[in-house]
């Protein structure tokens, strides 16, 4: 496999979730974090890709952290999306399952428009990994490729034990994302179901967040069961058909 078909055969087995989009994101205290995401999509699509040398550190560097279920993963994919939409070459890296790649995976994705790697924490610590990073992020400096990472803790405090990645990898614009209270996530699974096709009223999603697994991407799973099994049984979503549900 060439480095230039490497993204593109990649892509087929590492797909993103078609309902992280920017539209099914809530987050009252992350808005901001949002609004400058919207921004980056509107000048990474302005991006422009001369392959010309850029300097040693890269201008447009974004990394969001949170623990799990903050919706980092969530942002890099809506992301994507957005990109994949206009035209861009973007290109969605997960490294929570590094055991299942080789660091090679890395060579050649500066030729993207756009780069776009999760759960990079995961692979601190473990030296062929950071060494490709590092090679990895000098050659994105180079050309200026734009690069989003998530992580569950900011650069600062990541366990990167290779000294010239960490310092490279404190040059980002760090967001922190907030988890979402029980109201959020109630108005959260209301604002899914619509995009589902369905409404969800307050007693069964405070019901839902109630009884169920605390985390959002938990949360919904069981509304995806949920809807599965109204249209199933060809009832209304209530709390009666969430209780079958849930003790099934």
């Amino acid at each position: 496999m060439s480095v230039a078909e490497q993204p593109r055969q990649l892509a087929l087995r590492l797909r993103l979730d078609d309902e992280a989009t920017f539209d099914n994101f809530y987050g009252p205290a992350n808005q901001a974090t949002l609004t400058h995401l919207r921004q980056c999509v509107r000048q990474w699509t302005r991006h422009d890709d001369t392959g010309s040398t850029g300097g040693t550190l890269l201008k447009e560097f974004v990394w969001l952290w949170g623990s799990s279920g903050a919706g980092c993963s969530h942002l890099l994919q809506a992301v994507c999306h957005e990109l994949d939409a206009l035209g861009q070459s973007v290109f969605y890296l997960n490294l929570a399952g590094w055991r299942e790649l080789s660091p090679d995976v890395l060579c050649g994705l500066e030729q993207l428009a756009v780069l776009c790697l999760d759960s990079i924490d995961d692979v601190a610590g473990i030296p062929e990994w950071e060494e490709a990073l590092f090679h990895l992020y000098n050659r994105l400096a180079a050309r200026q490729t734009p690069l989003l990472v998530a992580a569950r803790s900011s650069p600062q405090y990541a366990p990167f034990t290779l000294r010239d990645l960490h310092s490279r990898l404190q040059s980002a614009a760090v967001f922190q994302l907030q988890q979402l209270n029980d109201d959020d996530k109630m108005a959260a699974l209301k604002l899914r179901a619509g995009h589902l096709g369905f409404e969800l009223n307050d007693e069964v999603a405070g019901y839902l967040v109630r009884r169920s697994a605390r985390s959002m991407s938990a949360l919904v799973a069981v509304l995806h069961e949920l809807d599965r099994h109204s249209l199933e049984t060809q009832r209304k979503v209530t709390i009666p058909l969430l209780k079958s549900l849930l003790d099934r």
